[in-house]
């Protein structure tokens, strides 16, 4: 695998990360992920201009000009040559005097053959489960995933995605954001959320078919809503039919879910 690597393209195998880095030492880090759609860049611009915010809100350096990141990552997915490709970017605090403070800037971009999915979970849905918690910094894609990695036994029974309820509100799952409709009106958590691009572009793609709620929504709706969905980069739009093993509505796929599914579909085919 061709990766990059703090300034130089290589193999994987030669990316040699400092054990000091902050990164390790604290878990100071952000990260992206990407997928293509026609050999491109899915959402690119929406991407960079998050990496951006991300690394700014964390202090650290983003190694690229706007044109130098696009044609890094293109460069990549040529010389890597999937079909289609996962992009994954990582900044971290890198090496300092003080392993409180960021030092330079350890940036490390991976390409991957993209794994679908299983054409049954778009076709039949699939169950989340329910977890008390709010990640720490919700608008930034930190490094830390503690809680989604020691709580995926709770997946046991066959659930894609453990969804974070707060004090009695619906925030994200652990990879992913979760949406719902009631009756022909599309809902979702505004606050205390990654606001993922794939979810952005399914509200954009919404607003012309539904009336859309950014705001905050309750356990309590979410367990009545009539039909449930969640958005990733790299899940595009996956019904959801149940939740803590109860059905959502009649436990089969809806079609206020089914439509958005398909508005995707086509914006994706030709992008």
């Amino acid at each position: 695998m061709k990766c990059y690597f703090n300034g130089k393209i290589c193999e994987l195998n030669q990316v040699k990360i400092d054990p000091y880095d902050i990164g390790m030492l604290r878990g100071y880090g952000v990260f992206d992920v990407m997928c293509t759609a026609n050999g491109k860049p899915f959402l690119f611009k929406e991407h960079l201009a998050r990496i951006k915010k991300f690394v700014k809100e964390m202090k650290l350096d983003f190694p690229f000009t706007d044109e130098g990141f696009e044609k890094t990552v293109n460069k990549l997915l040529k010389l890597n040559g999937h079909k289609k490709s996962t992009i994954r970017t990582i900044l971290t605090g890198g090496v300092s005097a003080n392993a409180f403070s960021p030092g330079k800037t350890t940036c490390y971009i991976l390409i991957e053959k993209f794994e679908p999915l299983p054409k049954k979970y778009y076709e039949n849905g699939v169950g989340v489960v329910t977890l008390d918690f709010a990640r720490h910094m919700p608008h930034v894609k930190i490094t830390n995933y503690v809680e989604a990695i020691r709580n995926q036994h709770l997946k046991k029974n066959g659930s894609l995605e453990i969804t974070y309820i707060k004090d009695g509100k619906v925030l994200e799952n652990s990879t992913s954001n979760i949406l719902m409709f009631k009756g022909d009106t599309l809902i979702t958590a505004k606050d205390g959320i990654l606001r993922g691009t794939t979810r952005n572009l399914v509200l954009r793609l919404a607003k012309n078919k539904f009336k859309i709620e950014e705001r905050k929504v309750s356990e309590k709706e979410l367990r009545e809503a009539d039909e449930v969905f969640l958005t990733g980069a790299n899940k595009d739009v996956v019904p959801v039919v149940k939740i803590d093993g109860k059905k959502v509505g009649d436990g089969k796929v809806g079609k206020n879910t089914k439509i958005m599914m398909e508005l995707f579909r086509d914006f994706y085919k030709n992008y």
